[in-house]
């Protein structure tokens, strides 16, 4: 008796004492008293206080079931007690959350209802019913459905039903419909980020389900080594259907997640914990009607993630609509402009036709077809499935030179090595260098640039392979000079005589070929070399054929203009790339474009004109120009106008630039403009025949049809409209031009290239893949689409990709900001222009001024190698003239059926080459084969 009244005092005061000290240690002891918990504590508690000092107390019924209510609360508090305490970030699921209280609330009601409910009927009544028959009839009750085989029998046993149905009416319905808003809201999109998510990629930005699919096929490929990785999307306005659908029944559903909510907001950077991801992308809207704002809301979103992710380095990238934007983002790892790409795209394929469709394609990892519906398709897919790949040389390339490697590569894996990162000894960064000469030496940190099927591995014998190449090449040309590099091995050698006293002495080469062969490393090779004129010297090869010092004048008419290659002026160049240590550098007189070296240089008047000099009515003077055919605004294409005015054009190949819009030309993008020679403003419409015709569209060797995105203001219109309606009037009028004419039309969806294919007449399958369509193949259009979506992927896991593409697209793109202290008085830039460097000093790392001394350019197959194969084309060009082939255009032939030329990037190597072949290079500036 004595045990049992002390344990419940104890248990009373403990009680107690718990609720004595929540009542004071709370800022508002009030609240705490009036509480639904201090209800129950007291209805729990006093009885147990009254008990010890009444008699027979130890019999007193406590309905301490109640106190599952306080359970209830507790389980509550303790699924944000870390939260609540900061103790991680990482937020609780809602919906679970919601789930757990819904069920604990019914447990709750469930036991409540079943304990008072038993104790009425036995205490009250003479029914003593089982666990299962109060379960029963409590559960009957709460559905309100009343069989009536167990009722209450006593007035206590109603009274507590009644109570039960009025409060699961008063609970229940708000919690399920927290339930199921919550369960709402994450099909939304409004939902968070799983641990079984991670690891995971973010990407912030507005998505359509083409772009999507893009992204997705380029993170998630099957080439790709991370298999766990997951990748979301975070849009300020909920997922589409198309998305939602995308996301339950796509290949990709269990990797990829949809939601929406703003950057802006540490609870949405918590939803999507965005301190654990891999990486994080920040994209501009590219159907946005205002690109600077745009850009400025991008900007906005890159600052606040990187203020919430700064401590834990997660790399964050950014693509903007302009690149002027990047002077705002040097917290990105990676800022880039897809329309600064496609406008030096749009001029190199002036300059160098399918040059778009080359790079392109490059970019898209693609498995080969196994049904082609015409002949050309088989060469073009084969071309079309090489990608760009980057990787550590291995142990016996180290050592070698660049040459030699990348002929072995290509003779035998059919894998071109045509660029390598290296490191700047004096600057101590590195830069990518497009073919460097034969003679560099391959060093165990460079980083190998490749263009390949897929990774392949390289033959072990590799080395003894080149050695006994080189050795036979060599010997067959008479023009062995054995030197550090070069000397074979002496087991080598001692075979090789061997083998000589053995056979038969090989016949004398002919006046037209001579051919090698042998044996080395279990396979056999041949060598074919064609009668070439004489080697030139090293000088001649490395030294353009033009003065970049002399001044150059064009007459048209009554327009005289006086121009010359210069620098590009700093403040043009700091703001259009947005560098900050240049910005930084202007009004200072260090400035000066004849001191800076990591000024680009082009082709500039000496004088800027006024607008009225270069406004004109009809082209009757001009011929062989470009036509650039706008719309409503003439944009800011200083980047194609900067490309066509390359250092790396001969003079005589300049060629006239007409702008057809309906407008003149805003007074800043005029400015931007004006200081370029030989550039013409003319107004018109572009989907007007006789405003193109002034234009000189049939003398033109080139027409530019731009999309209209840069100045949509609805989003409900098709911003590539305009354009194909005007490349459906150019078809119509030049059913007759000359034959190295041709027309380059920039599209802003991929998707849209079929109804350019309608509007000409020709065969649009429902189905058809875009790679395969002629005009692409051509590389006559130029999609953003194309281009932006994969270079997400692409960025991430091959990180000095932007740098590749720059190079070959010859854009201006120093690896480093050389401060005031760093700038020295060399004549050559890093910006593409002509490297008068010789070959030779190219072998030891100096300045960066050797960056772009190669460029990619086409020429027409020279006569020698008609009817030879594509090898022996490559090997002629890499090893005698420092050029490296990388691909072919080939020109309309009826047994192929193609109506258009299409890009044959890395040919096999048995490839037969025709006299109408056009071959891709990368050679130094004004390079030619006489």
């Amino acid at each position: 008796m004595f045990i049992g009244s002390f344990v419940r005092f104890l248990l009373c005061g403990t009680c107690v004492h718990l609720e004595y000290a929540s009542f004071f240690m709370t800022g508002h002891p009030l609240s705490v008293f009036f509480s639904f918990r201090a209800c129950i504590e007291a209805t729990t508690t006093l009885p147990f206080l009254v008990s010890n000092f009444i008699e027979y107390g130890q019999f007193l019924y406590v309905p301490y079931f109640l106190r599952s209510w306080v359970l209830l609360l507790r389980i509550k508090s303790a699924m944000k007690i870390r939260t609540n305490l900061q103790m991680t970030d990482k937020p609780v699921d809602p919906l679970n959350t919601k789930l757990i209280h819904l069920i604990g609330t019914l447990i709750v009601l469930l036991y409540n209802g079943m304990s008072a409910f038993q104790y009425c009927e036995v205490t009250f009544g003479s029914n003593n019913y089982t666990i299962l028959e109060s379960l029963y009839v409590v559960m009957v009750t709460l559905s309100t459905v009343g069989y009536g085989d167990i009722t209450p029998n006593t007035q206590a046993s109603r009274i507590i039903m009644m109570a039960l149905i009025v409060i699961s009416l008063a609970v229940l319905p708000s919690l399920i419909t927290g339930v199921l808003d919550t369960l709402r809201k994450q099909s939304d999109g409004g939902g968070h980020v799983g641990r079984g998510a991670i690891p995971f990629i973010l990407i912030v930005g507005s998505f359509t389900t083409e772009q999507a699919i893009a992204i997705l096929d380029g993170f998630l490929n099957v080439e790709n080594a991370e298999s766990h990785l997951s990748v979301i999307f975070l849009d300020n306005n909920p997922p589409t259907e198309e998305l939602k659908l995308m996301e339950r029944n796509s290949m990709w559903g269990h990797r990829v997640q949809f939601l929406h909510g703003s950057v802006l907001s540490d609870d949405t950077l918590k939803r999507v914990q965005a301190r654990y991801a891999k990486a994080i992308f920040t994209v501009s809207d590219q159907h946005a009607a205002d690109p600077g704002k745009e850009d400025e809301r991008n900007t906005v979103r890159l600052w606040s993630i990187f203020c919430y992710t700064v401590s834990n380095n997660v790399p964050i990238y950014t693509y903007n609509l302009s690149p002027s934007t990047a002077v705002y983002q040097k917290v990105a790892k990676e800022v880039i402009c897809v329309r600064e790409f496609k406008q030096y795209l749009l001029a190199m394929n002036c300059r160098c036709r399918g040059a778009s469709t080359l790079m392109t394609n490059l970019l898209h990892q693609r498995e080969p077809m196994n049904v082609y519906d015409e002949p050309w398709q088989a060469q073009f897919d084969d071309g079309s499935c090489n990608e760009i790949y980057m990787e550590r040389p291995i142990d016996c390339f180290i050592g070698r030179n660049f040459g030699h490697v990348s002929w072995l590569l290509f003779k035998e894996c059919q894998i071109i090595l045509f660029a390598i990162k290296t490191r700047v000894e004096e600057t101590d960064d590195c830069e990518i260098l497009l073919n460097p000469c034969n003679n560099y030496i391959i060093k165990h940190d460079d980083i190998c640039v490749y263009i390949a099927e897929s990774p392949k591995e390289r033959p072990d014998y590799v080395a003894k392979v080149i050695d006994s190449l080189k050795f036979n090449r060599n010997r067959y040309k008479n023009e062995y000079v054995p030197n550090a590099d070069m000397q074979l091995p002496n087991d080598t050698i001692k075979e090789k005589q061997q083998q000589q006293k053995q056979q038969p002495p090989p016949p004398p080469p002919s006046s037209s070929l001579g051919i090698a062969s042998g044996a080395v490393g279990g396979f056999q090779f041949q060598l074919k070399l064609p009668k070439l004129p004489a080697r030139p010297s090293m000088a001649q090869r490395s030294t353009p054929s033009y003065d970049s010092f002399s001044s150059y004048q064009w007459t048209g008419g009554s327009t005289q203009q006086n121009y010359r290659i210069l620098k590009l002026p700093p403040d043009r160049h700091a703001m259009i790339t947005g560098r900050r240590a240049m910005i930084a550098r202007l009004g200072h007189t260090s400035s000066s474009p004849t001191e800076d070296t990591s000024l680009p240089q082009c082709y500039l008047l000496d004088e800027s004109p006024k607008l009225s000099d270069v406004m004109i009515t009809d082209t009757n003077t001009i011929s062989g120009h470009v036509l650039v055919c706008l719309h409503r605004e003439v944009i800011n294409i200083f980047k194609f106008v900067y490309n066509m005015r390359s250092p790396t054009i001969k003079p005589e190949d300049l060629q006239d630039i007409v702008l057809l819009c309906q407008k003149q030309p805003k007074a800043k993008t005029f400015d931007l403009i004006s200081m370029f020679p030989r550039v013409f403003f003319m107004v018109g419409n572009c989907r007007h025949p006789d405003d193109l015709l002034r234009a000189g569209v049939k003398r033109a060797k080139q027409v530019v049809v731009m999309s209209e995105k840069e100045c949509l203001d609805q989003y409900e219109r098709n911003s590539d409209s305009p354009a194909v309606m005007t490349s459906h009037i150019l078809d119509l009028l030049l059913q007759e031009r000359p034959k190295d004419s041709y027309t380059i039309v920039n599209l802003v969806e991929k998707s849209n290239i079929k109804y350019m294919h309608l509007l000409q007449g020709k065969d649009v399958a429902e189905e058809i893949d875009v790679f395969y369509t002629p005009a692409y193949a051509a590389g006559d259009v130029v999609a953003d689409s194309l281009i932006s979506n994969v270079l997400l992927s692409q960025t991430y896991y091959k990180p000095d990709i932007v740098s590749v593409l720059k190079s070959l697209c010859g854009m201006p793109c120093p690896t480093y900001d050389p401060s005031p202290g760093q700038i020295s008085n060399d004549s050559t830039t890093t910006g593409g222009g002509p490297d008068v460097t010789s070959s030779s000093s190219l072998s030891s790392s100096s300045s960066s001024d050797r960056m772009k001394s190669q460029f990619l350019s086409s020429i027409l197959l020279p006569q020698v190698f008609v009817g030879k194969s594509f090898a022996c084309l490559f090997e002629t060009l890499l090893l005698d003239y420092d050029v490296l082939p990388i691909g072919l255009l080939r020109a309309t032939d009826e047994i192929f059926g193609n109506e258009l030329p299409f890009v044959y990037a890395n040919p096999v190597p048995s490839l037969i080459l025709k006299e109408t072949d056009m071959v891709y290079i990368l050679a130094s500036p004004g390079w030619s084969f006489d």
